[in-house]
C-alpha cells in the first residue's frame, strides 16, 4: 500500500476532530458489537462471492453502505487518537 499521508479529515466535522470519542460513540449507537460483527461478515461474504446485488435487499445494502461511512469516520478518529500526544489527550479527558 502506498505510504501517502493525508492528515486532513475527509469526513469528520470540526467537532469530531476536536473530540474523536464522539465518532466512537456514534459508531456504537449505530449498531452494537454483535450487530457490527454480523454486518461485517455479511459484507465480506457478499463482496467475496460477488453476490452483493442478489443476496441483499435495498435496506440491507443501505445499512452496509452506512456501515462503510461509519467505519471511514472511525478510522479517521482512530488516526487522530493515535497521532495526538498522550499528554494532550489526558488533558481532554480531565476537562470532561
Amino acid at each position: 500500500m502506498a505510504q501517502k499521508q493525508h492528515t486532513a479529515s475527509q469526513s469528520l466535522s470540526s467537532k469530531e476532530i476536536a473530540d474523536p470519542q464522539l465518532v466512537i460513540d456514534e459508531f456504537f449507537d449505530f449498531a452494537h458489537l454483535p450487530e457490527i460483527r454480523e454486518l461485517l461478515w455479511e459484507w465480506l461474504k457478499v463482496t467475496v462471492t460477488g453476490t452483493y446485488h442478489k443476496e441483499l435487499n435495498a435496506s440491507e445494502r443501505s445499512t452496509i453502505l452506512t456501515l462503510y461511512e461509519k467505519l471511514s469516520k472511525l478510522v479517521e478518529a482512530a488516526h487522530i487518537l493515535h497521532t495526538t500526544p498522550k499528554s494532550k489527550m489526558g488533558n481532554k479527558v480531565a476537562q470532561k
